[in-house]
């Protein structure tokens, strides 16, 4: 059964908000298994096995969290593990969302495969911005299917 790992930092709520969201539309997909987890929480060896990442922040200063950055110094030893993996990236900000630039610099620096440009979403998802977290998560469960 294809796994996916949605890592995230959520100060106030609203990233989480859009990870939960993400993981509706992965689990959406039959035989898909999903787990949520806080990014100063994250094993590497469970990132290793995962097929698929979700890698989300919160936009402080148009730059991911601190946190995130952290999960990304750590995953840089691990690279040759994650080459090719698919991943796709959330932002939550209050006006910017540049944060999504810094993520996927971050990640295509790791070897990480985007399959699905990033959502951004200011303030906590509602109505369009929570059906674009539905479909990232849907992609990226498709994704690591084929």
């Amino acid at each position: 059964m294809p796994k996916i790992m949605i890592v995230y930092h959520s100060r106030t709520g609203n990233t989480r908000k859009m990870a939960d969201l993400i993981a509706e539309g992965a689990r959406s997909r039959e035989g898909t298994e999903v787990e949520l987890v806080e990014a100063a929480k994250v094993n590497m060896d469970n990132v290793v096995s995962a097929d698929g990442l979700a890698i989300g922040s919160p936009d402080y200063y148009s730059y991911m969290c601190g946190q995130l950055k952290i999960f990304f110094d750590e995953a840089y030893f691990a690279a040759a593990k994650l080459k090719g993996k698919p991943y796709v990236a959330f932002v939550s900000h209050g006006g910017g969302g540049s944060a999504l630039d810094s993520i996927d610099r971050l990640a295509s620096s790791i070897g990480l495969k985007r399959v699905a440009p990033g959502v951004k979403c200011q303030g906590a998802p509602r109505n369009e911005s929570a059906e674009e977290c539905r479909k990232l998560g849907r992609a990226l469960a498709d994704a690591v299917k084929t």
